[in-house]
């Protein structure tokens, strides 16, 4: 199979996306003009369904616009236009709650779904279940899910749980990392495109210093896939390769 381009982006948090971030992720798609493009998930954010948020009544994710967070997630996801959207671990959220006891929470998680679901069809979008097994797609060799382990060493154990090269959204940080396998595969995350500064349930994890946004690109054949990743200046600004 002759060389095909890709892109990839993962962790947009519906309306928490960074303006600038989803911005130049439309513009390089633009510029790159790649055969696959890919959202690795996390595209809607969904606090309100947050376990956490759902136990306390003084949570602020109670108050969280399900509306507005879906409205600027699919709105997202029409313009990128991905061939393949990956469920993640926030979208799963609505999967659970879709068969609740609570009538009014089991019909908001059904209709989100068929909103979801929805959009996906009008842009032709595969839609890969949140599944640590069957939620991965393969591209010249390399396996691409939204991410399932969440540590510092996250990276190398899901190359060493996959014995494949990976890359994952999930962390919202940029890394690479061989794992302890012969032939040392690789595995990439490819940071968020959220607005880290408005995600206030992390702010007090230490992992959060290392978020990043970030795109990843690159080729891919029948055997062999470049992985690329794309990140802002220090001061922010976006250096687009072409």
């Amino acid at each position: 199979m002759k060389w095909k381009k890709f892109l990839a982006v993962s962790c947009s948090h519906g309306h928490l996306a960074d303006a600038k971030a989803t911005r130049a992720a439309l513009e390089f798609k633009k510029r790159w003009k790649p055969d696959t493009t890919l959202h690795l998930g996390d595209a809607i954010d969904l606090a309100a369904f947050r376990a956490g948020a759902m136990r306390s009544p003084d949570s602020a994710d109670r108050a969280a616009s399900i509306s507005e967070d879906f409205r600027a997630g699919t709105n997202f996801l029409r313009l990128l236009e991905p061939n393949v959207f990956f469920i993640g671990n926030h979208e799963h959220r609505v999967y659970e709650h879709q068969y609740s006891p609570n009538a009014i929470l089991a019909h908001c998680a059904t209709s989100c779904l068929a909103e979801l679901h929805q959009v996906c069809k009008d842009i032709r979008a595969e839609i890969v279940q949140y599944d640590i097994m069957k939620g991965w797609r393969e591209f010249g060799g390399t396996m691409f899910g939204h991410g399932f382990m969440f540590n510092e060493n996250a990276v190398r154990d899901h190359v060493e749980m996959m014995k494949k090269p990976i890359v994952i959204g999930h962390l919202h940080r940029v890394d690479r990392s061989a794992g302890r396998s012969i032939g040392a595969p690789v595995g990439w995350t490819i940071g968020c495109l959220a607005n880290v500064d408005s995600m206030h349930y992390a702010r007090r994890n230490r992992s959060v210093t290392r978020w990043q946004h970030g795109i990843a690109w690159g080729e891919y054949s029948d055997k062999d896939c470049i992985v690329n990743a794309l990140t802002p200046t220090a001061s922010g600004e976006w250096r687009l390769p072409i």
